[in-house]
């Protein structure tokens, strides 16, 4: 790309064809204030704080719209645009309420350092301030309209970046105020992920959870990566005195892959740490009861009872890689089951093509031409991921084309969305290699001949995740988009979104098993919940340990309970979708994982290289159903994803209960059916929605709790592709 030169307060500065003003200062270390303009969304030029003066032109004109061009002379301080920018801050200072001493925003707030900088020394409004006493208190969001500037930032950042519209500006004039459109942020379908209070330059948006709890300067500052689910978040962790006291994302400042952006758990999450669930001792089976006892006492245990035994390892994968390499030296690799063991299906149906037991980083979206998403519920699973991939489309100009069986979000931005049967999936995909192999081929489908046609010749970024990464057909569905992708004429990448923080890492470390096919003497759960991690599955007889955070269930099956630290108290690394990221605390937690595991001695662990076999034969579904029955999909909300919900009390708020979703014609106006499977059977209320496909039953859950599990009993690790019928009704 060409560049040109141009001159900014006497600064010779180089410029690109469609860089604005704003931005060419921004990156020559000159300071141009703004309001209504953010790096991460489209600017706007309400405002007017950003004017400056351009040679030749009569007018002052906003930096963050005005396009730099060869040889543009600009100034930015002239006493007339001084002059201009003083009387924009005195306007919105004239009913702006000053109420700096108590604002949560005081210290982070841009209105603050603006007008000290650059706006009026005094007043000269003498009238009474129009107050717009409009306070509106979500669960976990507040708006407080006296504080509002109307920038419009948290309209633009929730409708055109999160795709959500939950946010608009009602009433006109000096009346107009920022508010849900139906006036409650649930009802208005808000997700709370936070971006509108980050972009938010004045106190107007808050953070209940943090409201009135502490001073932005008063606070030590860990940034450290999020393990609530596979997105691997960067995020900035803010303690006073040991103890977290909110958590944000800093979106337009934060260096990490998300950029900044969260989703509800990243974002409220962090007081899990202080769940009322939270294990204080370490405790001991003594007959049909519990008692506690010391750590030490609990390591002589371990030592006499489990090490040096045949080991069933139930490894949950948001653990750290340095745990992982403890784990495996205690315990042993060979015995393993892990809720990755999905995950490890599709890179080992990648590498039958491409030998390589790996998939690409998600940063090659932004290098290809186009972004072939295939999955459901990428916006329930990995939320962020999903926000990824909106922003490549609304940012980066990239073509986006879905495959899938539901809808989703991103349909609203995708080139073409391809909704198909479930069972069709993998011939679909079959019917794309030969449409862009041989463009006399025919599908005898105006859609997919479309979609083959637009790959041909063209660099993809193959995206897979969400829902089809626990469907039986997972490795099959895998090994074809990467057969697909190393057959197109450009050189095209597979990316596998990570359901956990940590996948990556236990399906590289461990050669994972099913459950059932573990041949231990004891078993060792860490930090996994067998009814959210191995839905349908039995707990194999023996001497029970469980590392945990948590009381949870599976208190009662096991014989030594080891309280354990959650990934917000860690130090360490996960392997996630841009490689190692980092975990960092600040503060010590009780009890360590770590400490527990390099006070027991070690195995002689064999490094044995994981052995790939070249297989290019493409395979067929297995789903089954009979004609009477439909496909279950279980899915966990977002909200609930990793029992966040259960342990968080911020999150709960936000919590919603099971419903059952049916097509009108499945569903037949009925308010309650009995599900059953071949594991057994659930009685839930049914609401019925036109875009469920015919066919299938989409089961929404918080939690993953016994009843549930036992409807996916021996279909680990699908929990979707489930055939169920419905069985009565009410």
């Amino acid at each position: 790309m060409d560049s040109f030169r141009i001159v900014i307060d006497g600064k010779e500065c180089e410029a690109y064809p469609g860089e604005t003003v704003l931005q060419v200062a921004e990156r020559n270390g000159i300071i141009i204030p703004v309001f209504c303009y953010h790096k991460e969304l489209r600017p706007e030029g309400a405002c007017r704080v950003c004017l400056v003066e351009v040679e030749g032109a009569p007018r002052l004109a906003t930096a963050c719209t005005l396009k730099a061009m060869p040889n543009m002379v600009v100034r930015t301080n002239t006493e007339r645009v001084r002059k201009a920018r003083a009387g924009v801050i005195e306007l919105i200072l004239n009913n702006h309420t000053l109420e700096c001493p108590i604002c949560d925003k005081s210290g982070e707030c841009e209105l603050q350092m603006t007008g000290f900088r650059h706006g009026p020394k005094k007043s000269r409004y003498a009238e009474p301030r129009r107050e717009k006493d409009i306070v509106i208190k979500g669960p976990l969001i507040e708006i407080d309209n006296d504080r509002c500037i109307l920038c419009r930032r948290c309209i633009r950042m929730c409708g055109e970046n999160m795709g959500n519209r939950v946010l608009g500006i009602l009433k006109r004039g000096y009346q107009a105020y920022i508010s849900p459109f139906k006036g409650d942020f649930v009802e208005s379908g808000c997700e709370h992920c936070g971006s509108c209070i980050d972009v938010c330059p004045v106190g107007s948006l808050l953070d209940r959870a943090f409201k009135y709890k502490d001073r932005p300067w008063r606070m030590e500052k860990t940034w450290t990566t999020c393990t609530f689910c596979g997105s691997g978040c960067r995020l900035e962790v803010d303690t006073y005195h040991g103890r977290i006291k909110r958590v944000v994302g800093r979106i337009g400042v934060n260096s990490g892959h998300n950029r900044g952006y969260l989703c509800v758990r990243g974002k409220w999450g962090w007081d899990v740490v202080y769940s009322e669930r939270r294990l204080k001792k370490p405790l001991l089976r003594d007959g049909e009861g519990l008692r506690e006892i010391t750590l030490q006492e609990a390591l002589e245990v371990l030592k006499e009872r489990v090490c040096g035994k045949p080991v069933n390892l139930y490894v949950e994968s948001s653990l750290t890689n340095e745990e992982l390499e403890l784990l495996s030296a205690v315990f042993g690799r060979e015995n393993v089951t892990s809720d990755a063991y999905s995950f490890s299906q599709a890179l080992s149906g990648i590498s039958e093509i491409t030998g390589r037991f790996e998939a690409d980083k998600l940063s090659s979206i932004y290098s290809a031409d186009i972004v072939f998403v295939i999955g459901d519920f990428i916006e329930e699973v990995t939320p962020v991921v999903a926000t990824l991939l909106r922003l490549s489309v609304i940012q980066k100009g990239k073509r986006l084309i879905r495959l899938g069986t539901f809808p989703s979000k991103l349909d609203s931005v995708a080139f073409q969305t391809l909704l198909v049967k479930e069972e069709e999936l993998l011939d679909t995909l079959k019917h794309f290699i030969m449409g862009t192999l041989d463009a006399s081929y025919t599908s005898n489908n105006r859609d997919i001949d479309r979609v083959a046609k637009v790959l041909r010749n063209k660099k993809v970024a193959f995206v897979l995740g969400g829902m089809t990464l626990f469907s039986p057909d997972v490795k099959e569905v895998a090994k074809t988009v990467s057969y697909l992708a190393d057959r197109l004429v450009s050189k095209s990448s597979v990316v596998v979104v990570p359901p956990k923080a940590n996948a990556i890492g236990v399906a590289k470390l461990f050669d994972l098993k099913k459950p059932s096919e573990l041949e231990g003497e004891v078993n060792v759960l860490v930090n996994v919940e067998l009814d959210r991690d191995f839905p349908g599955t039995e707990l194999k007889k023996g001497f029970t340990v469980l590392f945990s955070p948590y009381y949870t269930p599976d208190v009662a099956l096991a014989d030594l309970i080891i309280p354990v630290e959650t990934g917000l108290e860690k130090n360490g690394t996960v392997e996630g979708l841009e490689g190692e990221l980092q975990l960092r605390s600040s503060f010590k937690p009780e009890y360590s994982l770590l400490e527990v595991l390099r006070a027991l001695p070690l195995r002689q662990v064999d490094i044995r290289r994981r052995e790939v076999v070249l297989n290019c034969e493409l395979g067929h579904t297995k789903l089954r159903k009979e004609p009477d029955q439909l496909y279950l999909s279980v899915l966990l909300g977002r909200t609930g994803w990793n029992s966040v919900s259960y342990y968080s009390e911020n999150v709960g708020k936000v919590a919603t209960g099971r419903v059952l979703l049916l097509n009108p014609e499945d569903g037949r106006g009925r308010e309650i059916v009995t599900l059953k499977t071949s594991g057994g059977e659930l009685t839930v209320p049914v609401e019925e929605k036109e875009e469920i496909p015919k066919g299938r039953a989409l089961l929404r859950i918080e939690r993953f709790t016994r009843d549930v599990s036992k409807l996916l009993k021996g279909y680990f690790p699908s929990v979707t592709g489930i055939p169920c019928k419905l069985l009565s009704e009410a």
